[in-house]
């Protein structure tokens, strides 16, 4: 038992320095962590679809929270098309046929291609990706914060939008990917398409091409993530505390310094912070 207590608490047998805060230790976590990483991985091969992502995303709210970033600076809303939205269908479950994530397929497939797969003769066109994402406002923000992508949104060339929102297995995940396809027609042609058309051709020409993701039957990884570095974190910030009272209670001179204990803890910190960020954008 006493032996125990050493790990947590400092010790003129261990030092005066609690041996969960010594680097030995610390390597020894940062090693769990990124095991766990490691197990994560394997698992997207060795069982494809048991780790995944669910979502509350629908094409109709991507829609919605686009013109309000447009309308926020004084542009006018998108055109809703639902040929574009096909366009993005396609390109969705083009990603998850051939398991990449990039604007452009092994298979040699650029963005135009689904455009032109559709018919859509555009003068100016543009693609936005998103993936891994729980919710539309933090999908949202990650486009907003990202240059290029916020171009695509406030883009003063585009007039119309098509949007799709898929779920399937990619790279051996489950996950929920969104295509937003925007446009303006060569012919110069704005079709007005209502709120309902918009649930309707989202719901009629995209989600019935893919099964729906049952978030009950797979294990979410950012949240495996998140439980292992919290438990971590909130375990090395009491110990450290119980260390900085103890010593100082005792007024404790250690011959040892704690430069090495907090530059792993930081580290632990930053690992945490990589691995359990939400969605990826392209």
């Amino acid at each position: 038992m006493k032996r125990l207590w050493l790990m947590f608490l400092p010790h003129e047998k261990n030092n005066h320095r609690a041996g969960i805060l010594k680097p030995g230790f610390l390597i020894l976590f940062i090693a769990i962590y990124l095991l766990n990483q490691s197990i994560l991985k394997t698992l997207t091969t060795l069982k494809p679809g048991v780790l995944g992502y669910s979502s509350e995303i629908t094409a109709k709210k991507v829609f919605d929270f686009t013109n309000t970033e447009r309308n926020k600076i004084g542009l006018p809303s998108y055109h809703y098309n639902s040929v574009l939205s096909e366009s993005a269908a396609q390109k969705a479950q083009d990603m998850f046929k051939n398991d990449y994530w990039a604007h452009n397929s092994p298979t040699g497939k650029t963005p135009w291609d689904f455009f032109n797969n559709v018919e859509y003769k555009y003068s100016v066109a543009g693609e936005n990706l998103a993936k891994d994402f729980y919710d539309t406002d933090s999908m949202m923000k990650a486009w907003m914060n990202s240059p290029t992508h916020k171009a695509n949104i406030v883009n003063t060339k585009y007039q119309e939008i098509g949007v799709a929102v898929v779920n399937g297995v990619l790279g051996g995940v489950n996950t929920t990917l969104v295509v937003q396809h925007f446009g303006t027609p060569l012919n110069g042609i704005i079709k007005d398409t209502t709120p309902e058309e918009i649930a309707f051709n989202n719901s009629a020409a995209v989600e019935s091409k893919v099964l729906a993701v049952n978030s009950q039957h797979f294990i979410n990884p950012v949240n495996i993530s998140k439980f292992i570095g919290i438990g971590m974190f909130l375990l090395i910030i009491v110990v450290l505390f119980m260390d900085s009272y103890i010593t100082l209670k005792n007024n404790t001179h250690r011959l040892t310094g704690s430069s090495a204990s907090h530059i792993g803890f930081l580290v632990i910190i930053l690992l945490f912070m990589i691995f359990s960020q939400q969605g990826h954008i392209f």
